[in-house]
């Protein structure tokens, strides 16, 4: 199939698959604009360039699909360089894309450290693709290894970060006593973000993942499966109940399934309830999945923070980089340099989390004042993912 002629979306609609080529075509005219005779050529990544984006209907009843557009961008400059023009390049590439009701996530590289990126989830799915939408035709050559390769286990922390902060902002609107249509779908599009999410974090704790939702899900089924002869099993499954493995499955088997016709919309009473049940597998896969990449139990989300602080050698108790008297925990400036994901991650789920015994720590890892009301944490938290 030519580019031209390659789906965006699963269901394929044609409606919305002329709004996603009008909206591409703008934003790397844009790019083109604004990267000049550095851009070498950009690739189309994530669920838009698998041909396996959602489509849903919006508000007012049109078919859409709210899938981010993530690009590779490839530039003829320096590794250094690249890194210093991406924020900009973001900026403006968001601008195009906001008057079309798009969201951008980009990500740059330099034409000669291509070969080098690191195998991280979006750089393997584009490799897989192979969706180039600018440029030469080979220009993903350089990433042909990674098509097959297998991320770290890092890498499914930063994605339950991205879609649980993203699913928090809508739960917020779902508990709104004015919940209307739009917060529906809103709420709807994040749980089954997050259930799809769950099913790729538990293939990349056991190293089995796959670059397309398809074949996660088939994957996912031989998941339980008896391991040949003198294979140790690995994998956050592992310390889940047959019950809660099943759901996962299930659940992730029931995504990819609404993705790939139109979602259409459920009642706020049936969207309520499904939020309630994603936030008790989604805190149970977050727990399973950062006990097996520290090697150590995790009976709490500040005994959470207390293991991160000490993979990172920050000083505890009171002292001069904000940490509070007597709770031997690491100050705000201490927090600061830690990876995004690690630094959101305890934060997340406290906040999704029902009891309120380790509320105190969101404040710090978010860098606002102990009585920050919980609307200002989840916003400053969706904030801060979008980075993630």
């Amino acid at each position: 199939m030519t580019e031209a002629g390659r789906p965006f979306t699963a269901a394929a609609v044609p409606a919305v698959e002329r709004h996603c080529r009008e909206t591409l075509a703008a934003i790397l005219s844009r790019l083109s604009d604004a990267a000049g005779d550095t851009l070498a050529g950009a690739a189309l990544g994530g669920a838009l360039g698998r041909g396996e984006a959602p489509t849903t209907v919006d508000a007012a009843g049109a078919f859409v699909t709210v899938a981010p557009f993530e690009l590779l961008v490839v530039l003829r400059t320096t590794p250094g360089r690249a890194a210093t023009l991406a924020p900009q390049l973001a900026r403006d590439l968001a601008a195009t894309a906001r008057p079309r009701h798009a969201t951008v996530r980009l990500l740059t590289s330099s034409l000669s450290a291509l070969a080098h990126l690191p195998p991280t989830l979006e750089a393997i799915e584009c490799a897989a693709a192979g969706r180039v939408v600018s440029g030469p035709l080979d220009l993903l050559e350089p990433l042909s290894s990674l098509a097959g390769a297998q991320p770290a286990p890092g890498e499914a922390l930063q994605l339950l970060v991205r879609r649980g902060a993203a699913f928090l902002a809508a739960e917020r609107s779902l508990s709104r006593r004015t919940a209307g249509r739009a917060a529906v779908l809103a709420g709807q599009a994040a749980i089954r973000a997050v259930d799809l999410a769950l099913g790729t974090a538990l293939l990349v704790s056991a190293g089995r993942f796959r670059p397309t939702e398809g074949t996660r899900a088939a994957e996912l089924r031989l998941l339980a499966a008896p391991v040949d002869a003198g294979a140790a099993p690995e994998g956050c499954h592992l310390g889940m109940t047959r019950t809660r493995f099943r759901d996962v499955v299930q659940r992730h088997r029931e995504a990819l399934g609404a993705a790939r016709g139109v979602d259409l919309p459920e009642t706020l009473a049936e969207v309520r309830t499904q939020a309630g049940r994603i936030s008790d597998r989604f805190l149970e896969m977050l727990r399973l999945l950062e006990e097996q990449r520290l090697g150590r139990n995790l009976p709490s989300w500040t005994e959470y923070l207390r293991a991160l602080a000490a993979r990172h050698g920050a000083s505890t108790g009171p002292g001069l980089f904000g940490a509070r008297h007597g709770d031997e925990l690491p100050g705000r400036r201490a927090v600061r340099d830690w990876p995004m994901a690690e630094r959101l991650a305890p934060a997340l789920a406290t906040l999704l989390d029902w009891d309120p015994g380790d509320l105190p720590i969101a404040p710090v890892l978010l860098d606002l004042p102990d009585d920050a009301p919980r609307e200002t944490l989840v916003a400053r938290l969706a904030t801060l993912a979008g980075g993630a």
